[in-house]
């Protein structure tokens, strides 16, 4: 099936009429649009700006008779078409349409930006070929853009123009960038070209609920073969748990950001697989600014489109945003809301099928029952407080059924980053002493310990009593958000276990495609930061909570943030990430991504000679950290935090005051020069 919904020479489209032009837009639209492809251009006003300065274009140079235009061209990972493609020689001109702006919208620009750096990044046929994004708003005012001076990467510096200029930019560009010596673009290889993006989590919610499989917005090499293996996977032990009326517990581990979130919501979107309906297959996570982002990005996806079908007159009721949250709450639920109304109840969830999303984070029972027990007060519906854990909890629930159930239990390695979190640890010792009715389909990883997991094994000792299945294809191996890196993590690993060497040698790999850098000032970090927006590609600084001596520098990371505007609003927003005045912590960003991150490392996770030393900050001094359990907490936070950016890292190291007892720079210097050891390039 053919990309755009049109596609035709240059000279055959001006000869077409109009009304057939339309009527073919018109029957794609219709055949084979997408739920996310409802909002298209007005063809019937457009057609006539398009075809005089494409006239106009042909009159400067003839040969571009011979260019092909295409109009639509579905763009997945962004859910959109872009409005206008040329394929001129080796150039590619990628152009948005906004014909009712008598402006130049600085989101319009970020929205064409973000076509171009899509191309260039997932799209094969368009790597490394001159892309030229334009944004033609026909009611604007001319302004000029300098084009002689030639960007260093293919993706051109986005052009602004309207009615009267379109045809000199187009031809102004071409000038510039063709190269006689390239080889010319194939049209049909360009058009049916292999498609391999790599979407943000939130990207990817919003394709699933909107109603589209997976495959068609994550199709990124190895990755994507692995996330449909590990899926098809779990859907063959749904239904062998409903056929042989059994209950299966699947446990699922991956690097960090492979894709285990991707594949437990692709699993509630896949319930017709395996006979699920909407209140039977759940998505649960303990994480709540997860819940949170995902929540609000699918509620105001959802209030966009039902304001559409409004103003289509194909709904007759004005949305409201309340319908909208309503509307995606019960499909990603809060974990402890699911416990506390398992505790209030003796029946049966009515979820059989439950995924359960960084299932190693589940508490212990004394974290439970402390944390129960200080929440009581606030409970509108009061629970019985129970001694036990959340792993006990929610296999006694789902054991309740009379039949079949089955749980999928997502599991990160190094991940665990709070007190009282038991560890996947727990949910063998309680499968093994109280649920081994329950068989056991799990990665090697996790029964006999690899890197992803950092050592953790669901069993000390693998049980007799226990029905167990090893499956390999319930791994996830290659992270799907450093796409530029495939190795990051185990570069990240080694940085935390203290390898230097074995990291230096792979930043080698690693620092051509994805830029690892460090700096002692924090005004450096942002401006490095701030030369890397474009398009929509989200920046943002982050930091450990136990940074506490990072607020001389504005890093206050006890200040409260909204997680979801951080994550979600534009870079207009005070709020935002882009802004680069909050900095988030690990609590706000883990399971969620940026695509460049500044990560502010304070002296909470210091030096001592060739070894880690472990620091928290009390009252006015730092103290030694002598748990064992909150030093490895405190490994994982920067684990975390070092694994949290799509495209490039910089991470800000203070230089210290000698005036000040809390910030000396003896404290500093040792982590700027391991890191520095570790491959990362100094810049100031």
């Amino acid at each position: 099936m053919r990309q755009a919904y049109y596609r035709n020479r240059i000279d055959s489209f001006l000869l077409q009429k109009d009304i057939e032009i339309i009527g073919i837009l018109n029957l794609a639209g219709t055949s084979f649009v997408r739920q996310y492809t409802m909002a298209t251009i007005s063809w019937e006003s457009s057609l006539s700006i398009v075809k005089k300065s494409l006239n106009t274009l042909i009159q400067k140079n003839s040969d571009a008779n011979n260019w092909t235009i295409l109009l639509e061209y579905e763009i997945p990972r962004l859910s959109g078409r872009i409005d206008l493609v040329i394929i001129a020689v080796d150039v590619i001109f990628v152009i948005e349409f906004k014909f009712d702006r008598k402006r130049f919208e600085i989101a319009d620009i970020r929205q064409v930006e973000d076509y171009a750096l899509d191309l260039s990044d997932f799209h094969l046929e368009s790597r490394n070929r001159a892309i030229i994004p334009i944004l033609l708003a026909p009611l604007a005012a001319t302004t000029s853009r300098d084009i002689s001076n030639l960007a260093a990467t293919n993706i051109k510096p986005t052009l602004l123009a309207n009615r009267e200029n379109l045809a000199n930019i187009i031809y102004d560009s071409f000038e510039a960038y063709h190269d006689e010596s390239v080889e010319g673009i194939d049209l049909d290889r360009w058009e049916q070209s292999e498609y391999r993006p790599t979407p943000t989590i939130v990207q990817v919610a919003r394709a699933l609920f909107a109603g589209h499989d997976v495959e068609t917005i994550s199709k990124s090499g190895a990755g994507a073969i692995n996330l449909s293996i590990t899926t098809k996977n779990i859907i063959d032990s749904i239904n062998e748990a409903r056929k042989a009326n059994k209950k299966i517990i699947c446990f699922v581990t991956g690097v960090p950001g492979a894709g285990k979130t991707l594949v437990g919501l692709n699993i509630v979107h896949e319930k017709k697989f395996f006979g699920g309906h909407d209140f039977d297959t759940a998505y649960f996570s303990g994480n709540g600014p997860l819940i949170k982002v995902l929540r609000e990005a699918l509620a105001r996806d959802h209030f966009s489109r039902m304001n559409h079908l409004y103003k289509c007159n194909q709904l007759k009721t004005r949305p409201k945003k309340g319908n909208s949250e309503r509307e995606v709450r019960t499909k990603i639920q809060n974990l402890h809301t699911f416990i506390k109304d398992g505790i209030r109840k003796q029946t049966p969830p009515t979820e059989k099928v439950v995924i359960f999303d960084e299932a190693q984070r589940c508490w212990d029972a004394k974290h439970f029952f402390n944390q129960s027990k200080r929440n009581q007060n606030r409970e509108i519906i009061p629970f019985s407080l129970k001694q036990n854990s959340e792993a006990d909890l929610l296999l006694e629930f789902m054991n309740r059924h009379d039949g079949w159930a089955v749980i999928i239990a997502l599991v990160g390695g190094g991940q665990e980053i709070n007190t009282g979190e038991a560890g996947i640890s727990e949910w063998g010792n309680m499968l093994k002493s109280r649920y081994f009715n329950w068989e056991i389909n799990i990665s090697p990883q996790l029964l006999r310990g690899g890197s992803a997991t950092t050592g953790s094994y669901l069993f000390d000792e693998v049980p007799s009593n226990v029905v167990i299945h090893e499956n390999v294809h319930l791994h996830l191996n290659v992270s799907q958000r450093s796409f530029r890196a495939g190795n990051l993590n185990s570069w990240v690993n080694a940085v935390i276990d203290n390898k230097p060497a074995e990291a230096r040698g792979l930043a080698v790999d690693i620092v051509p495609a994805y830029p690892l850098v460090i700096t002692r000032s924090i005004n450096a970090a942002k401006k490095w930061l701030q030369a890397r927006m474009s398009g929509t590609k989200r920046i943002g600084l982050v930091a450990s909570s136990g940074g506490l001596r990072l607020r001389p520098y504005g890093i206050n990371v006890k200040e409260e943030i909204n997680e979801a505007n951080w994550f979600l609003n534009d870079e207009k927003d005070v709020r935002s990430s882009y802004y680069l005045e909050i900095a988030a912590t690990e609590f706000a960003v883990q399971g969620l991504e940026l695509d460049w991150v500044g990560l502010c490392w304070d002296a909470d996770l210091r030096r001592d000679e060739q070894t880690w030393d472990f620091r928290n900050f009390s009252g006015t001094m730092w103290r030694k950290m002598e748990s064992p359990v909150e030093r490895q907490y405190l490994l994982n936070k920067y684990r975390v935090l070092l694994t949290r950016s799509r495209e490039g890292l910089i991470i800000f190291v203070p230089e210290g005051d000698d005036k000040d007892e809390t910030r000396l720079p003896s404290f500093y210097d040792p982590i700027f020069a391991y890191l520095v050891s570790c491959g990362l390039e100094e810049i100031s």
